[in-house]
C-alpha cells in the first residue's frame, strides 16, 4: 500500500547502511496548526512555531518529529542545515516505510 507512496516519496527519504534519512523544509514562526504542512517528491514541509535563533527551531523540530514517529530524540540526527530551512536528518530506529507511513498519518491529524 504506501510502496507507491515512498517511490513518490524518494527524493525525501531513503535509506542506507546508517539509517533512514529524512530530508525536510522547515518554515519556523509559523502560525499554521499542522506541524506537517506538505509532503513533496523533495522534501517533506514541516510547520514550527519557534523562530530560527539559537537553535530553538531546530528543537523544536527533533521534539515534535521524534513524537510523530514515536520514537526517542536520540535516535534523531540533524545531520545538515543547522542554520538552513532545508535539513536532513538521520533517524536510527525506523525504516523508510514506517516513517512514511507515520508521517502521512501525521498529515490527517492537527496536532500542536
Amino acid at each position: 500500500m504506501y510502496i507507491c507512496i515512498l517511490d513518490f516519496m524518494a527524493s525525501a527519504i531513503w535509506e542506507n547502511e546508517r539509517g533512514t534519512f529524512l530530508r525536510v523544509i522547515v518554515h519556523p514562526n509559523s502560525k499554521e496548526k499542522r506541524f506537517i504542512a506538505e509532503v513533496t517528491t523533495e522534501a517533506i514541509h514541516i510547520n514550527l512555531k519557534e523562530p530560527a535563533r539559537e537553535g530553538r527551531a531546530n528543537s523544536e523540530l527533533l521534539k515534535k518529529l521524534s513524537k510523530a514517529l514515536k520514537i526517542s530524540t536520540s535516535e534523531i540526527s540533524l545531520v545538515a542545515g543547522h542554520k538552513s530551512r532545508e535539513k536532513t536528518l538521520l533517524i536510527m530506529s525506523v525504516d523508510a516505510n514506517q516513517i512514511a507511513r507515520k508521517l502521512l498519518d501525521e498529515t490527517k491529524a492537527v496536532k500542536y
